[in-house]
């Protein structure tokens, strides 16, 4: 039996990427650098690190890591009750709560950002903890935040659900041998093989998925 779920929190609980994508903008404008907003989707569900090096390896940036990330975050904190809960996200998690059925969060930022929006969420009865990038050595699409979250739980990693909204994180339940939904906000992202590819969380049924690991 499935026994945890585990969330990803920007995308897949909060409609946070446009601002974390924004925060980017901001930043870079701030030192005169462009981004495009063809850039979105190459950086979705990316650690701070990786938006850098990505971000810099095309226009060097008059900042190091270190710089870029405080900036980044100080943005995103400054501007977080603007970001709002994904439609059905909330209610999924606060009707498994319900049920008996213990949750976390899983995610790819960093602890200040994390704590932001768990604020923002608001739910610490029904998601007991939320790990974020600072909190392991590799961050997603390495299994280890997701396999660091089951330990936590005591909870083997085949008795856990993950739900994802970025083929990144996808990649990071799945290699940890959980099932693992994407609930991608494109449809234009190329995921690996998933477990079930939703567009509204209610496509499942999660009595079933719960009970005898069928995902109908």
């Amino acid at each position: 039996m499935i026994r945890a779920v585990l969330w990803d929190i920007d995308g897949t609980l909060l409609d946070s990427e446009p601002h974390h994508f924004k925060s980017f903008v901001a930043v870079c404008e701030s030192h005169g650098q462009t981004l495009a907003k063809a850039d979105y989707d190459r950086l979705l569900g990316r650690s701070m690190a990786e938006v850098y090096a990505m971000l810099n390896a095309v226009q060097p940036l008059p900042l190091d890591l270190p710089e870029f990330a405080a900036a980044c975050s100080d943005y995103y904190v400054t501007h977080v009750a603007d970001v709002p809960p994904r439609a059905g996200a909330l209610e999924k998690v606060a009707a498994l709560a319900g049920g008996g059925i213990v949750q976390a969060c899983v995610s790819n930022s960093a602890r200040r950002v994390v704590e932001a929006n768990m604020g923002v969420i608001a739910m610490p009865e029904a998601l007991g903890f939320a790990l974020s990038r600072d909190d392991v050595t590799r961050g997603k699409p390495d299994p280890e935040p997701y396999l660091r979250a089951a330990e936590r739980l005591g909870v083997p990693p085949d008795a856990c659900v993950a739900v994802e909204d970025s083929p990144i994180g996808a990649r990071a339940a799945k290699a940890a041998g959980m099932v693992t939904i994407a609930w991608p906000q494109h449809r234009t992202l190329e995921f690996d093989p998933v477990d079930r590819i939703v567009g509204q969380l209610d496509e499942i049924d999660w009595t079933a998925l719960l009970r005898d690991r069928k995902i109908t």
